[in-house]
C-alpha cells in the first residue's frame, strides 16, 4: 500500500470516529436535555410588555365608545361589535329568542337589500359576516377587503339597524332551530354540559334553554320588539382594525351608529349556584360514561381569582403536564382526556369544575384518582416548580391576545364590555406573580373540598352504579337518575 493511500485511510477512519463521536455526544445531550415527564417541562421567563387600550379608545358624539387602529399591512378590515344583551333576557317561555333574532338579522334581509340580494352581494365581494347570541352578550362580526369598504359599511349598517325579519326567512330558521334542538343530545359532550348547567344552577336562569315549545312560542312580532330595544348605541362597544384612514373612518362611523337618548337597562338578572343533587345520571347506552365533578366558585372581580387560576393549572388546567393529565391520563392510562377548569365569570358566579370520560368499566376507578389529588392539594403545598411553571404558562398566553392591531382592539373592547380595569392586562402578570403557595393551599382547603363536589355523569345507569373504588361508589350519595329526553324539563 503506497503511504499516502494509508494516511487517507487512517484520515478516513479517523473522521468516522470524531463523527461517531459526535452523534453520540448529541444524543447524549439530546437527551438529557428532554425532560423525563411532562411534569418537568421548564417554561421560559416571558419579557414583553402589554399594549396600552388607552391610545385606540375614543367616545364618538353620538356617545358610541370606540377602539379603533389603523393596520396598513394587509388590503383588510376587521370589525366586532359587543351588544349589551344575551340569551339570559330571553323571557320565561320563550326561550331561544335572542338566537332566533341574531340568525334572522343575518338572512332575513333588510330594508334595502332583500335576502338573496344581500347573500348575492357578500359573495361578489367576498365578505364575511356574522351576528350571534351567546348567554351575556350580541356581537357583530365583519371582514372585508378594504377597496370595498364604503359598500361593506352600507352593508354593515343595514344588518344591524334595518333588518325585516322576513316572514318566510323567520319559519324557515324557526324549524331549522327546532330541528336542532331535537338532535342536541345526541352527542354525549352537549348532554353533560346541558345537565351541568341544571344540576349546579336548578331553578335559575340560566339552567333555562330553548325547548321546541318556547321557539314555537316565539313570532316575528317578539324579534322585532327584541330588536328595536336591544339595538341602540348606548348598548355598544365597537372595535376596528384595517387599511383605512382613522379619522375618516371614525366620521363614516358617526353616521352609521345614530345617537340615542335611552338610558339602557344593562344589567342582567342576579343568580346564585343551586346544586339540586348530589349526583344527577343521565341515561344514555354508552360504553363511556361522560363525568363532570362540580363546586361553586365565584363571580369575577374576585380576590382569590389569581390563586384559583394558579392552582387549576397545576391541578387540571395546564393539559398533559398538569397531575390530573399525569395521573390520569399518562401513568393510569383511564382517559383520553381529562382536565379542570376554574370558570371565570363576571355576570353570575361561575363554578370549578373537572371533567373527563372513560369506560364504564373503569369509572369509580377514575373518580377514585382524582379524589386521591384533590385531597393532595388541600393538604399540601404545590412545589415550587409547579408555581413557577404555572405562573410561566398563564403569563405567556397574554401575547396571543394582542398578536396584531385587531386583537389589541377587540381585546379592549371586550375588556371595557365586561366593565374590567382598563389596565387588568397590564397588572395581571404582577398580580400573579404575588402568589404564593401558600395562597394556594388557602384557596384550595376554602374552595376544593371533595365532600362538596357534586358529580353530574352520563352513560349506563346499570353499569356505573354497581361500581366501587376506594370508597368511592354512587350507590352510596343521593342519586336522581333520569332519561336523557327528560333533561329540558329540569328546573
Amino acid at each position: 500500500m503506497k503511504l499516502s493511500h494509508f494516511f487517507h485511510l487512517i484520515i478516513s477512519v479517523l473522521m468516522c470516529i470524531s463523527i461517531v463521536t459526535a452523534q453520540s455526544t448529541n444524543k447524549q445531550a439530546s437527551s438529557s436535555s428532554i425532560p423525563a415527564h411532562p411534569s418537568k417541562i421548564k417554561f421560559q421567563p416571558l419579557d414583553w410588555t402589554v399594549p396600552l387600550g388607552s391610545p385606540y379608545r375614543t367616545e364618538l358624539k353620538n356617545g358610541l365608545i370606540t377602539y379603533i387602529a389603523e393596520d396598513q399591512t394587509l388590503p383588510l378590515v376587521k370589525i366586532v361589535l359587543y351588544i349589551r344583551s344575551g340569551s339570559l333576557l330571553d323571557p320565561a317561555s320563550k326561550e331561544g329568542l335572542a338566537s332566533l333574532m341574531t340568525k334572522l338579522m343575518r338572512t332575513g334581509g333588510t330594508s334595502k337589500y332583500p335576502a338573496d340580494t344581500l347573500n348575492e352581494l357578500i359573495d361578489q365581494y367576498a365578505m364575511q359576516f356574522g351576528i350571534s347570541a351567546t348567554e351575556t352578550q350580541i356581537s357583530f362580526s365583519a371582514s372585508f377587503l378594504s377597496e370595498y369598504t364604503e359598500k361593506a359599511l352600507d352593508i354593515m349598517e343595514q344588518l344591524i339597524f334595518h333588518p325585516v325579519f322576513n316572514l318566510k326567512e323567520f319559519e324557515k330558521e324557526q324549524k331549522i332551530m327546532i330541528q336542532n334542538i331535537q338532535h342536541r343530545f345526541d352527542d354525549p359532550a352537549p348532554t353533560l354540559r346541558a345537565a351541568y348547567q341544571k344540576q349546579l344552577y336548578a331553578g335559575e336562569v340560566s339552567s333555562r334553554f330553548a325547548t321546541e315549545a318556547s321557539v314555537k312560542n316565539i313570532s316575528r312580532e317578539d324579534l322585532v320588539g327584541l330588536h328595536k330595544k336591544t339595538f341602540v348605541t348606548p348598548k355598544m362597544i365597537l372595535s376596528l382594525a384595517g387599511n383605512f384612514n382613522r379619522d375618516s373612518m371614525l366620521t363614516r362611523i358617526e353616521k352609521i351608529f345614530p345617537p340615542s337618548t335611552q338610558v339602557p337597562n344593562d344589567s342582567f338578572p342576579q343568580i346564585a349556584i343551586k346544586p339540586k343533587f348530589k349526583c344527577l345520571l343521565v341515561q344514555k347506552p354508552l360504553s363511556q360514561a361522560y363525568v363532570r365533578l362540580g363546586l361553586p366558585l365565584f363571580k369575577r372581580p374576585h380576590p382569590d381569582y389569581y390563586s384559583m387560576s394558579l392552582l387549576n393549572e397545576i391541578l387540571g388546567g395546564g393539559g398533559f403536564i398538569s397531575r390530573l393529565g399525569a395521573k390520569i391520563r399518562s401513568d393510569a392510562g383511564l382517559t383520553y382526556s381529562i382536565y379542570s377548569n376554574a370558570e371565570s365569570n363576571y355576570i353570575y358566579p361561575g363554578t370549578f369544575y373537572i371533567e373527563f370520560f372513560t369506560k364504564n368499566a373503569s369509572f369509580s376507578q377514575a373518580v377514585a384518582l382524582i379524589i386521591e389529588e384533590v385531597q393532595k392539594v388541600i393538604s399540601e403545598e404545590v412545589t415550587e416548580l409547579e408555581l413557577e411553571n404555572a405562573k410561566a404558562s398563564l403569563t405567556g398566553s397574554l401575547p396571543s391576545m394582542f398578536r396584531s392591531p385587531f386583537d389589541i382592539v377587540s381585546t379592549y373592547a371586550w375588556n371595557e364590555y365586561y366593565k374590567r380595569d382598563p389596565d387588568h392586562f397590564k397588572v395581571y402578570e404582577e398580580k400573579l406573580r404575588k402568589v404564593t403557595r401558600e395562597d394556594l393551599l388557602r384557596v384550595a382547603k376554602q374552595y376544593l373540598t371533595p365532600d362538596n363536589f357534586t358529580y353530574t355523569v352520563v352513560g349506563d345507569t346499570d353499569a356505573l352504579l354497581k361500581q366501587e373504588t376506594n370508597g368511592f361508589s354512587l350507590s352510596k350519595m343521593e342519586v336522581k337518575t333520569i332519561p336523557v329526553d327528560s333533561i329540558a324539563a329540569l328546573p
